[in-house]
């Protein structure tokens, strides 16, 4: 629903918010998305451009900003590799820098889509950046509340699959994951959930894995543990698996 009143707070903390997505801020270009928010500014500033400049935006930025290119983006992912940033998503989208809105910049379906994408177009592994991030006690305890805040499936095979990285530093940094889980103030109890593997669904994953994977033993075992133990248990051995998804 669209706001219908708005107050310079939120004017602000709108502004804000689009700034740090690197969102384009030029008058004529929010206006075509939002015109409340830009009359709304207009109307408690005096000026959209005082609006944007209450917000501690450079208003000169905003009018010359470029938009957001593969190149530009790749360039800075690049660089970042090159200094030993921490490419991770959560990493990069917290940072509030040009790489950050980068990160946001790629989402859009006219450049990558989506930032693993904007890896690979850098020659990055993206599953590699996610499984050697610089994780620690606290980023796990963090990005476990941060899934259980967004409702994301926080069992064991749901976290390998989505995301290998946190689930092997949960268990290096804890011990277990279960151990992770209770420093995250999450009962492994209630959480817990068993994937109903059949045939059909092993050769449906295996079919989605090898999109981006070579369908091997030990690509299974590293990256999608669960599956791999389904396809031994339900064909035999993974080539027979294989075979069944071609």
């Amino acid at each position: 629903m669209a706001r219908l009143t708005w107050d310079k707070n939120d004017i602000l903390q709108a502004l804000k918010k689009l700034h740090k997505e690197g969102k384009e801020l030029s008058y004529t270009q929010l206006a075509k998305k939002n015109q409340p928010l830009v009359s709304a500014a207009a109307y408690h500033f005096g000026s959209y451009r005082a609006a944007v400049e209450k917000a501690g935006i450079a208003y000169t930025d905003v009018v010359r900003r470029p938009r957001w290119t593969k190149q530009e983006i790749i360039r800075l992912i690049k660089q970042a590799k090159r200094d030993g940033e921490d490419l991770h998503w959560s990493a990069v989208t917290k940072r509030g820098d040009e790489l950050g809105r980068a990160a946001f910049a790629s989402l859009q379906d006219r450049l990558f889509g989506s930032w693993d994408r904007a890896l690979s177009g850098a020659g990055l592994d993206a599953d590699e950046i996610s499984q050697y991030r610089k994780w620690g006690k606290e980023s796990i305890v963090y990005e476990l509340k941060a899934r259980g805040r967004e409702s994301e499936a926080l069992n064991s095979g749901a976290v390998q699959k989505d995301d290998p990285g946190l689930h092997a530093a949960a268990v290096r940094h804890f011990g277990s994951y279960d151990s992770a889980l209770r420093a995250a103030k999450v009962d492994p109890a209630k959480i817990r959930r068993r994937q109903r593997w059949s045939r059909e669904e092993v050769v449906r994953q295996l079919k989605t894995f090898s999109r981006k994977h070579e369908v091997t033993d030990a690509a299974l075992r590293t990256h999608q543990p669960a599956l791999y133990g389904a396809a031994l248990r339900l064909f035999g051995s993974v080539a027979a698996a294989r075979d069944a998804s071609n």
